[in-house]
Formats: structure tokens, C-alpha cells, sequence
């Protein structure tokens, strides 16, 4: 069963703007399960973007889920991981 908690950080400085929309408060994080004994945690922001979609592996994973404080924080470490990801130029195939 997906969980989901809409929030607002206090400190928008350690959390990368959006690039669609350029938010950097206020997001929702989600929990759903990916495997019979683990779940994936993420955020979206406001606005829908979730730069996790297309990023194979780039989700907090964890046995129990959640959309705790600790949990938010380390998805949006991901989400901070996912937008560096996106913003950097792909290599070259056969470089």
C-alpha cells in the first residue's frame, strides 16, 4: 500500500531547486512497495516532477517504508543525486 505526506523544509538551501519549476520547498514524499520484502521511498514536487522516474535505482530503498522524517531526509538526499545526475552531459558511447 502506497503511503504519501506532503511537507514543507524549513531550510530550502540543502535541497536542489526543481528544475521544471524551480521549487525547493515543498514536496510530497512517497513509499510503495518494490519487492515482497522492501519498499521505495521517494519525493515529487509540488508541481509532479519526480527526477527518480527514469533513474533506475536512484530511490531510497528500505524494509519498512514510510514516510517518516528520517526517511524524507534520505529521499531527498536522493532527489538531490537524481537532479546532479540530470543536469550532467551523458558520456559519449565508445569514448
Amino acid at each position: 500500500m502506497m503511503q504519501s505526506r506532503r511537507f514543507k523544509l524549513k531550510d530550502s538551501g540543502s535541497v536542489c531547486a526543481c528544475p521544471k519549476c524551480g521549487n525547493s520547498e515543498i514536496f510530497t514524499a512517497h513509499s510503495d512497495y518494490c519487492a515482497e520484502d522492501c519498499c521505495e521511498v521517494w519525493v515529487v514536487c509540488e508541481c509532479g516532477y519526480d527526477p527518480t522516474t527514469e533513474s533506475c535505482g536512484s530511490r531510497f530503498e528500505d524494509v519498512w517504508g514510510g514516510v517518516g522524517d528520517g526517511n524524507i531526509l534520505t529521499a531527498i538526499d536522493c532527489w538531490n543525486d537524481a537532479i546532479t545526475e540530470t543536469g550532467k552531459p551523458k558520456e559519449q558511447e565508445g569514448a
